[in-house]
């Protein structure tokens, strides 16, 4: 499945089972290199408050009802513990702006960076929170794209209804050592460590067995099958590569001792429609 000028076009009228997750990218030699779309779909970004950098995250953009969002934690775009509201750093500032490295227009490497205003002139907040649960999870309401850019929503590259259970490795695809060229994401492994249809019924999040660094913080996490496929109605297709998006990475479980088990905390991905929808911004930020 080849990228020509209008892939990502044609990329969401493909049927919903792919055979193939690739886009194929031209250098700057002319030499075209395959990449795997949902690289493609993810957001670096470094948080910024008046010019100075404060640390670095992943975020991803996201589509509903022809509006875009930038989705992330939101202890990204405060830098504070979304518990306790203390500040992570000991320099205990907050972002006013998030440097987003952005896909191109055209089938080419390389990314636009833009500057997005995460708050008002007032100061307050510009990005929405869930109305009913105190979740780490944020949608920004995006502008849409200039006409050096094309958003590549994650959630328009296609799901595949792939069975969900506990102990089954998902991928967290998220920047953990910032974004150097060509500005890719790490795909790190972990296996689900605890129930996820549960999730909602606790602390709202499941856990994943996957040490995790701050710059993976509001990665998505997918899983992704090869080959033979459980699906939700418990049947076995063979059907080439399919992917399901998981959640939202939130880090690793705080604990006191470093030397406890290596466990990273995964919001579903439900929270994220649940937060459009209901368009509450954040006032307590």
């Amino acid at each position: 499945m080849g990228l020509l000028l209008n892939y990502f076009d044609k990329l969401l009228d493909q049927p919903q089972w792919l055979d193939t997750h690739v886009a194929r990218i031209q250098r700057d030699n002319h030499a075209v290199t395959t990449i795997d779309v949902y690289s493609l779909s993810t957001v670096p970004v470094e948080q910024y408050f008046n010019g100075t950098s404060l640390g670095t995250a992943t975020a991803f953009i996201w589509e509903r009802k022809e509006a875009f969002y930038l989705i992330t934690n939101w202890h990204v775009v405060t830098c504070r513990d979304h518990t306790e509201g203390k500040h992570l750093h000991t320099h205990a500032g907050e972002p006013n702006t998030l440097r987003a490295l952005l896909n191109p227009r055209e089938q080419r490497f390389g990314k636009h960076v833009r500057d997005l205003p995460i708050r008002d002139p007032a100061n307050k907040p510009r990005w929405l929170i869930h109305p009913y649960h105190k979740v780490d999870v944020v949608a920004i309401p995006l502008q849409p794209p200039d006409q050096e850019i094309r958003f590549l929503p994650i959630n328009k590259l296609g799901q595949d209804p792939l069975d969900i259970q506990i102990g089954m490795d998902v991928f967290v695809l998220g920047y953990p050592f910032g974004a150097p060229p060509p500005s890719l994401p790490v795909w790190k492994r972990g296996s689900i460590a605890s129930e996820p249809e549960l999730a909602r019924l606790g602390h709202n999040y499941f856990l994943i067995d996957s040490a995790s660094r701050p710059g993976m913080s509001g990665a998505p996490v997918i899983r992704r099958s090869w080959g033979s496929h459980m699906l939700e109605t418990g049947t076995l297709e063979t059907l080439g590569s399919a992917t399901k998006i998981v959640g939202v990475n939130s880090g690793r479980l705080a604990t006191k001792d470093p030397l406890d088990a290596q466990l990273g905390v995964v919001w579903p991905e439900s929270f994220i429609t649940e937060i459009i929808d209901n368009g509450v911004y954040d006032t307590g930020a």
